[in-house]
């Protein structure tokens, strides 16, 4: 008996030595090339969930090459678009990120773990990966320019949103287009308050936006007074869905998850309904039906018409927007301690007017339903008149303009 404990004891050793031995011998079976997305990747950057991405593994014995990436499916936003266009990455300033990893065996899972660069960020990353779901961590990123300095800025007053525009004169014409542009921002243009009243852009960007953060680790966060639920309140964008990096000294680009965007307008503009609820093929970003009722004209809001040339303005919007998701939108800034301005510059102020605005006023039908809309505004009603005349000559005077900035000024946020 004296015998019994210590073989006892020896025996279970080499019956768990035994069961570990089999379980660490028994390789992993490699993976077939597969690209992860929706409910079968998990993606996570600096903590944060990150959606609307995909990611591709391509493994090659203990080796892999992972690259993540976005892709837009247009039939998604409705309105019979069809086609796929490149998305933003998931680091900013780069439309895809390839990692070449070394891989070891987890459990049942592929890991891998590495440092990148990407030129514009630093980062570190971890994975695990089976044949079914991928779980990738992008850690500790963080802009190499330090980001936009100070960080928190508030729209400032009275001025937030403006139109700088100059251009040479057209022989033989003494209308003046500048102020009339000009005066787009400052025009009750917006219906607000259950389409009860109207507010200027400016107005809107004062009373809405709060402030913009631009944080360390090239995430862009909107705080902003919401209505969804019913009662106003401050709310906050989620992080990963709007980034920057600074291009140059003057010039950052900003990157849109075009998904996210549509979500959060379509939230703001459907009844409350959560963003994960909206059903954006039913929907569409810019149905028929979309046209809001006015208190001021029901007639005019409703007229099909007009609901006509939102569409058409919104498809050429899309056709601007869509080329540029991938690689960023460009725009100049200017920074100190006593103001932030962030603009369009003439290049791309020119180029988006051009593209998007001028081709739908080609058609008098358009330009007879905005002359509509127009004058069932008291605001534009009055400047109507000279409105009629320049729109015709509005391509010349673009085609001769030497200085258009589409801009907002900031001032650095304070909590007094």
């Amino acid at each position: 008996m004296k015998y019994t404990v210590p073989l006892l004891v020896l025996l279970s050793g080499l019956i768990l030595t035994s069961c570990h031995n089999d379980n660490d011998g028994t390789p992993l079976t490699a993976l077939q090339e597969k690209t992860y997305s929706a409910k079968s990747l998990e993606l996570y950057y600096n903590g944060q969930p990150m959606p609307n991405k995909s990611v591709t593994f391509d493994q090659n014995g203990d080796k892999a090459t992972v690259t993540i990436f976005s892709r837009l499916d247009l039939s998604s936003l409705g309105k019979g678009m069809k086609g796929v266009v490149p998305g933003p990455g998931a680091l900013p300033g780069a439309p895809e990120t390839v990692l070449d990893v070394d891989l070891n065996p987890a459990d049942s899972d592929w890991q891998f773990t590495g440092t990148g660069d990407n030129g514009y960020c630093s980062y570190s990353y971890s994975g695990y990966v089976n044949a079914d779901l991928m779980k990738l961590f992008l850690n500790d990123v963080k802009l190499k320019s330090g980001g936009v300095k100070p960080s928190v800025w508030a729209p400032a007053p009275s001025r937030p949103f403006y139109i700088d525009w100059q251009y040479d004169p057209i022989p033989g014409v003494d209308v003046n287009f500048s102020p009339i542009v000009e005066a787009l921002t400052t025009l009750p243009l917006i219906p607000v308050y259950g389409n009860t009243a109207y507010m200027s852009i400016n107005e809107a960007v004062e009373q809405t936006l709060k402030t913009v953060a631009f944080k360390e680790d090239g995430n862009l966060i909107f705080t902003y007074i919401s209505s969804v639920g019913g009662a106003y309140h401050i709310a906050q964008t989620m992080p990963n869905r709007f980034q920057y990096v600074i291009s140059s000294p003057t010039q950052v680009k900003v990157f849109i998850d075009p998904m996210s965007a549509v979500g959060l307008f379509l939230t703001a503009t459907s009844g409350s309904t959560p963003a994960e609820d909206v059903n954006l093929t039913d929907k569409g970003l810019f149905p028929a039906s979309d046209a809001p009722k006015s208190s001021v004209s029901d007639s005019v809001a409703q007229n099909p018409e007009m609901a006509k040339l939102r569409a058409e303005l919104m498809a050429s919007a899309m056709k601007w927007v869509m080329p540029k998701l991938s690689e960023g939108f460009t725009f100049s800034f200017t920074a100190g301690a006593q103001g932030l301005d962030i603009y369009i510059d003439t290049e791309s102020a020119v180029s988006m007017i051009s593209e998007i605005l001028l081709p739908v006023l080609k058609d008098e039908a358009n330009v007879k339903a905005l002359m509509s809309q127009l004058a069932a505004n008291p605001a534009t009603a009055s400047i109507l008149p000279q409105l009629q005349k320049v729109l015709p000559l509005l391509p010349q005077a673009f085609e001769r303009t030497n200085t258009l900035r589409l801009g907002f000024a900031l001032i650095p946020y304070t909590t007094k």
